[in-house]
């Protein structure tokens, strides 16, 4: 019930499709912000910690079915040597992928950092009809 009457509030003439891949925009929107700017250091725990908060908080969403994030660790400083020794998640650390399933729609989207562009893309991995 509650499913169809959020309906009302999206145009008659958006497809399930469409639909499906504004719910996946929204996701990787948040994920990525949620993400940039963060403090973190290169201790293994921490990283980890973060994947599986930001991983939980996303699940949370509606349609979400799966979300995997892994921080390149390799891009990460900051060893707490001194009380001022962090680094600040951005862009280029980011790895994410979420799947969203809106009705019969299934989308697996990804943020990745590309270096030709020197830019985090989200993208559309893939878009099917499930039964």
């Amino acid at each position: 019930m509650l499913d169809k009457n959020i309906k009302n509030y999206f145009s008659s003439e958006l497809s399930e499709r469409e639909r499906a891949c504004f719910e996946t925009g929204i996701k990787l929107g948040a994920l990525y912000h949620i993400l940039a700017g963060m403090p973190i250091s290169s201790n293994q725990k921490i990283i980890t910690a973060i994947e599986n908060g930001i991983e939980a908080s996303i699940s949370c969403q509606p349609y979400v079915k799966k979300v995997q994030i892994r921080l390149d660790k390799e891009k990460i400083e900051g060893n707490k040597n001194t009380p001022f020794d962090y680094d600040e998640i951005t862009g280029k650390v980011i790895n994410a992928e979420v799947m969203l399933k809106y009705e019969t729609t299934e989308v697996i989207a990804k943020i990745q950092w590309i270096e030709d562009f020197q830019y985090p893309l989200m993208f559309i991995d893939t878009i099917k009809t499930i039964d």
